[in-house]
């Protein structure tokens, strides 16, 4: 059924019998944006633009046809009813539908979805590691599953672009000169990012008539431009949504994941923030913001608190210095604020001659006395406070079970996050499950989606990302 046909339908069966649609296939595109820095351009006219909203209709809209016509306060009712798949079917019948849902807002549920977008490995990927070149080309179509109806998969086709994780309901993916943007699938709202160029270990390329063709970085490395974004950009984390209106920030790990750079909002620029020194052997794992500052973790477990309230230079304090000995059997580390005020890392090892290949600790990080205090078992499920952990390519979120019945308690719901540089993290692809539960209490791994018959990727580029709607988004 086509896009305009099926929101048709779904207008219809709400109208009537206020009943879902299972399975919705539609497009929506992001414009590329004009200017740099972070303004919010919307994908569609807003209301009152001068192409919004259609007076009521004099007949009948089912019998002369004209679906465009139907009234704005009975389009707003039946979108409120409707999940993100169905609302994204109904913006893409006309502009009055499109400015309706702009101003109808998020879907009913505010739990996780996951979003994926590749049906299987990319076993065609052609990734020169000296040049950086990429050569796969990223398929259109991204499928959406809900927790709620863990069995339904909803397809939707998004933009071509390498989408790099999520943060607060948005959407983080380069551009077709690797420029970061932001992208919120609820409001159909973009906004670009400052360039690239931006950052000191990036040059930029013309050619004769002036366009950026290629990124220098160093000496001997070079990668074409819209290829570079694929594998540049390892983790994007905001301060709080931009939807919540004032400054944010933005802070991303990249270049391999040894350098981490912020822009906020009002100064519209990157500014670097921290290095790990070259041949450290050392990386950027994760990075939060919790109580006011970013915290970045090393996958050697070396924490950094960066105070970026400076206007010369950010302040960083260094924590847990010593070298982690047991960095090779670790696949990864997060760090996670949670909303009483503490900060926690889960860590994700691999067991050496056990039938289980995986394991994950979680441990608490007392910033004041310099202590990582590791959480066994019950005090750790007791620890999460009838709390739900969601950790991977997206910025940690821990949800309240009493808001989220949906959830399970004292668990962490993970996907398999960008696993760059694998060349000096021995094995971290072996043993790992793309997308699970892991239970804190009984201390094992379960599938999250068990009834989806796809295989999820550990491979570059990433293939899944936790999103969660905000709350005014």
């Amino acid at each position: 059924m086509p896009p305009a046909h099926a929101a048709a339908a779904t207008v219809a069966a709400a109208t009537s019998e206020g009943n879902h649609l299972v399975d919705v296939s539609t497009t929506t595109t992001i414009p590329a944006p004009s200017t740099n820095g972070m303004a919010t351009s919307p994908a569609y006219p807003p209301p009152g633009s001068g192409e919004g909203f259609s007076k009521p209709p004099a007949t009948d809209p089912c019998s002369s046809g004209h679906w465009s016509d139907l009234p704005v306060d009975l389009l707003h009712r039946i979108l409120h009813s409707l999940e993100l798949p169905e609302a994204l079917a109904v913006a893409d019948v006309c502009k009055s539908w499109c400015c309706a849902a702009i101003a109808a807002g998020v879907p009913r549920s505010c739990t996780p979805w996951l979003m994926s977008w590749s049906d299987k490995p990319p076993h065609e990927l052609e990734y020169d590691v000296l040049l950086n070149n990429c050569k796969w080309q990223r398929p259109m179509g991204c499928e959406f599953h809900d927790l709620v109806n863990g069995h339904k998969t909803y397809e939707v086709n998004l933009p071509q672009v390498a989408w790099v994780g999520a943060s607060h309901g948005w959407l983080a993916a380069a551009d077709n000169l690797s420029n970061l943007l932001l992208y919120n699938p609820f409001t159909f709202t973009t906004i670009p990012l400052p360039p690239i160029t931006d950052l000191g270990c990036v040059e930029a390329v013309y050619d004769s008539e002036g366009s950026i063709v290629r990124y220098r970085l160093g000496k001997h490395k070079e990668s074409d431009a819209k290829f570079l974004g694929v594998w540049f950009y390892q983790k994007l984390v905001l301060s709080c949504a931009p939807s919540l209106g004032g400054d944010y920030v933005a802070m991303i790990i990249h270049s391999s994941a040894n350098r981490v750079s912020f822009a906020s909002a009002i100064e519209g620029r990157w500014r670097l923030a921290s290095t790990i020194t070259q041949g450290s052997g050392d990386r950027y794992a994760d990075c939060v913001y919790h109580k006011g500052r970013f915290y970045t973790l090393t996958m050697y477990g070396v924490l950094e608190m960066l105070d970026l309230d400076n206007p010369c230079e950010p302040r960083k304090e260094i924590f847990f210095t010593e070298r982690n000995t047991e960095n090779p059997l670790v696949f990864l580390r997060f760090l996670v604020s949670t909303p009483w005020g503490d900060l926690l890392q889960i860590k994700f090892s691999r067991r050496v001659h056990r039938t289980k290949r995986l394991e994950l600790r979680l441990c608490k990080i007392e910033v004041e006395n310099n202590r990582l205090v590791r959480l066994r078992s019950a005090v750790a499920a007791a620890a999460l406070r009838e709390h739900a952990i969601f950790v991977g390519q997206n910025h940690s979120v821990c949800l309240p079970i009493r808001d989220f019945p949906e959830l399970r308690s004292s668990c962490v719901y993970f996907t398999t996050p960008c696993l760059c540089n694998d060349d000096h993290f021995p094995s971290r692809r072996e043993g790992w499950k793309g997308v699970g539960i892991y239970d804190l209490q009984n201390q094992i791994f379960e599938d999250v989606f068990p009834s989806c018959e796809r295989g999820y990727s550990t491979y570059l580029p990433i293939s899944e990302v936790w999103i969660t709607p905000s709350p005014g988004l």
